[in-house]
């Protein structure tokens, strides 16, 4: 009897799946990093504006400066709940690929197990008989010397 040459692939397929799904995981978790660090610059452009925008507002300046400044502004704000629409979904798919993840590695052990689980079946068979021969080879020669 020989172990079944089927689960070691299905075992292969299976952690390969793993990795594919841990590299999405890390670039969808890449993605959330990204979009941080982007929502963080806007709200930091977004501060200075209003800083500066005060400063206009303290010395004489003309009706389209004071435009101009509040347009900008509301095109950051925008910008920034955009990022956040962004941001949320990005962290939906982390969710989504975290659990894709945690189904792959679920089905790595399964098949990882099953793999054990044949060559144990193996190994016990070959033991076994083994015995039964041994046990005959005894019987055997007990028979021959009486």
């Amino acid at each position: 009897m020989k172990p079944r040459a089927a689960w070691p692939v299905l075992a292969k397929k299976a952690k390969e799946k793993c990795e594919e799904a841990q590299a999405e995981l890390r670039k969808a978790r890449e993605r959330v990093a990204h979009l941080q660090q982007s929502r963080e610059r806007m709200e930091l452009l977004y501060t200075d504006y209003v800083v500066r925008s005060k400063e206009v507002e303290s010395r004489p300046h003309s009706m389209s400066e004071t435009l101009n400044f509040r347009g900008f502004m509301q095109q950051l704000q925008s910008l920034i709940g955009r990022v956040d629409m962004d941001l949320n979904e990005a962290k939906h798919e982390v969710e989504v690929k975290r659990l894709a993840l945690k189904a792959a590695e679920q089905k790595r052990i399964q098949m990882d197990t099953l793999v054990e689980q044949d060559l144990k079946t193996v190994r016990d068979f070959h033991r076994k008989r083994e015995q039964k021969e041994m046990d005959a080879a005894g019987i055997t020669l007990f028979n021959l010397k009486h």
